[in-house]
């Protein structure tokens, strides 16, 4: 099995997967879908492969059981050779490669993978006291409840993301949209679980006590 590079899209790399084993032992493969291999990428010097979930856009055959292989910006986060390991997924009735196959794919030196786009909601609220009067200084923490979270095909981490309210008691809480996020305030013994909405409007906020 030979990978060979077939283009260089802006924030991507296309990689034909042809089986030229002269041997015929492991002869081409044809009609596999995504869900039937294994996938993993290695940097030179790493310990560890890490697995690229499939689907059709990511696997698919070109024909004659050769497959093209898209990669994208979260796969090519740096230039620099990358291996690329194929398995049949355990049960499948005969390999489509050899049990271990490593192809060196070389990205461009060129290359530069854009950032990934994440829409982003900002949560505002105010908090007075009971004498009506603002509480300046409470400190608002939201942390997500299973980390981490993949948005777009990005990991974000569970650091907790901190607010104070200001003079007027008043905070700004940017959290990503669609986060299933905790949200606690001390000084008001508030806390609760929710689901970050997205912005009614482009650059709107959302108010943390209205949301339902």
């Amino acid at each position: 099995m030979t990978a060979q590079l077939l283009q260089s899209r802006p924030g991507a790399l296309d990689v034909v997967l042809r089986n030229d084993d002269a041997t015929r032992l492991y002869p081409p493969r044809p009609g596999l879908s995504a869900d039937e291999v294994r996938c993993q990428l290695k940097r030179p010097g790493a310990t560890a492969w890490v697995e690229v979930p499939l689907d059709p856009a990511i696997l698919r055959e070109v024909g004659s059981g050769a497959y093209l292989l898209s990669l994208d910006p979260n796969h090519l986060d740096v230039a620099g050779p990358l291996f690329v390991l194929l398995t049949g997924r355990p049960g499948l009735g005969s390999p489509i490669l050899p049990a271990f196959l490593e192809a060196e794919v070389v990205v461009p030196r060129d290359f530069h993978a854009p950032r990934p786009h994440l829409e982003r909601t900002l949560v505002v609220g105010q908090l007075v006291g009971l004498h009506s009067r603002p509480l300046a200084g409470a400190t608002i923490a939201a942390t997500l409840l299973q980390a981490p979270l993949l948005l777009g095909g990005v990991a974000v981490a569970g650091d907790a993301v901190l607010a104070a309210t200001d003079e007027d008691g008043c905070f700004e809480l940017p959290l990503l949209t669609g986060a299933t996020v905790d949200v606690q305030i001390a000084a008001a013994r508030y806390r609760r679980t929710l689901v970050v909405p997205p912005p009614p409007a482009p650059g709107a906020p959302v108010r943390l006590f209205s949301i339902p």
